[in-house]
């Protein structure tokens, strides 16, 4: 009879230890302003295994010299790495960012299959993936993997109303040159309304789905897809700087229009183009610089919502040869012809703003209009020639009858 009890007993505790064998946690740090990439937050799967504790992260990249070119590409490939997780809150102290680790509420058969998936996924021929934003990134990787080997699990309904683009600036509201550049970037894509199953691209957005998700087996037995979650740091959220009115994008903008004014102000008053010249040759080669990053992101990178992208009215290749042309002076009909075109384009920008299917911003419209200002002053002097194209009399029908 003793053998018996002492034998259940041992079988309890083996019970109880496998139980414990295997755990999953995801650890979510909230988005910093410490660097660019800290940005967004971050996610990663803390597993421990028999007593060994590991951190597996989707978010790692390689540095090299043509990352500029891959990043733009939309050629850039992050990797699957594993790392010691003593680290974890040093990194959140580093980044000043709230971090929260959430245990999964798992069966060790479903935790196991997590794991195995895992050390599949560190094998040379598959830790690697090609990065997108919006669909495969450090968050929706470890969802995906959630969603293969656990079955039954159920979100609750966020009814989302946001953009991609709306959480982009939720993220950039103290950085916007960020934002700015991000707005210029990315085309009409990124104003579509996020569906409930993807707003977890942003790892705080995962969070948070996890907290409400369940695990519906199969015999119909409901439980909560998280056990238990624990706030590892607390940061200081006081700033350490704050960004001034004339350090912001629209000042510069307001700034250029000014200019822009100053030069068709001198070309009506005083009759001189030098003004227009000097500063249209350096707006426009600047303008047309930039252009030339939209028109590659739309026709030739891969990156995810960057086509179409409608700024390519008003900023677009075009202005390169209309620097030029300024910095000659040239006066002829081709240049005269290429301008009206340039400046025509900016116009159907500014008159389709309504009806394009792509949010804008206040400095795209101020420099819209710098744009077209800065062609005005310098064809002002030619507005005798366009009059005369218009003037519908005839050489006899001036000469005077005598």
């Amino acid at each position: 009879m003793k053998c018996r009890w002492f034998s259940l007993l041992i079988l309890a505790l083996v019970s109880l230890c496998a139980r414990a064998e295997v755990s999953i946690s995801l650890i979510t740090s909230y988005p910093s302003n410490r660097e660019i990439y800290t940005l967004w937050g971050h996610s990663a799967l803390l597993v421990g295994d028999n007593g060994k504790w590991l951190l597996y992260n989707y978010g790692v990249f390689e540095f090299s010299e043509d990352f500029a070119y891959k990043f733009v590409s939309g050629q850039t490939d992050y990797c699957l790495a594993v790392e010691s997780p003593k680290y974890i809150v040093d990194e959140l102290k580093w980044k000043n960012s709230y971090g929260y680790m959430q245990q999964l509420n798992l069966t060790q058969d479903e935790a196991r299959r997590i794991v195995d998936a895992l050390q599949e996924n560190l094998k040379e021929e598959h830790r690697y993936y090609r990065y997108k934003f919006f669909t495969d990134n450090c968050a929706t990787r470890p969802q995906r993997l959630l969603e293969r080997y656990v079955e039954g699990i159920r979100y609750v309904p966020v009814n989302n109303l946001n953009s991609y683009r709306d959480y982009i600036h939720q993220l950039c509201h103290d950085e916007p040159w960020l934002r700015l550049g991000i707005d210029l970037c990315l085309g009409s894509g990124t104003d579509e309304v996020v569906p409930d199953s993807m707003v977890a691209f942003l790892p705080v957005e995962l969070m948070r789905c996890l907290d409400s998700a369940t695990i519906v087996g199969k015999n119909g037995d409901e439980r909560p897809l998280v056990s238990e979650k624990t706030c590892l740091f607390t940061p200081n959220l006081k700033k350490d700087f704050d960004i001034s009115v004339w350090e912001t994008p629209l000042a510069l903008c307001l700034a250029l229009l000014f200019v822009a004014l100053v030069s068709l102000l001198a070309a009506v008053r005083k009759a001189t183009v030098t003004p227009a010249r000097v500063f249209g040759s350096i707006f426009f080669l600047t303008a047309g610089v930039l252009g030339l990053l939209i028109f590659y992101l739309v026709f030739f990178s891969t990156h995810e919502c960057t086509s179409p992208n409608f700024n390519l009215l008003w900023l677009n290749p075009l202005h390169l040869m209309t620097s030029v042309l300024l910095m000659v002076g040239a006066r002829n009909n081709f240049s005269r012809v290429w301008m009206i075109v340039d400046l025509l384009l900016c116009a159907c920008y500014l008159l389709l703003i309504a009806p394009l299917p792509q949010t804008t911003c206040v400095e795209f419209v101020v420099l819209s209009i710098a744009l077209i200002i800065s062609l005005l002053a310098y064809l002002w002097n030619d507005r005798r020639f366009f009059l005369e194209k218009f003037n519908k009399k005839t050489l006899s029908d001036k000469q005077q009858i005598k």
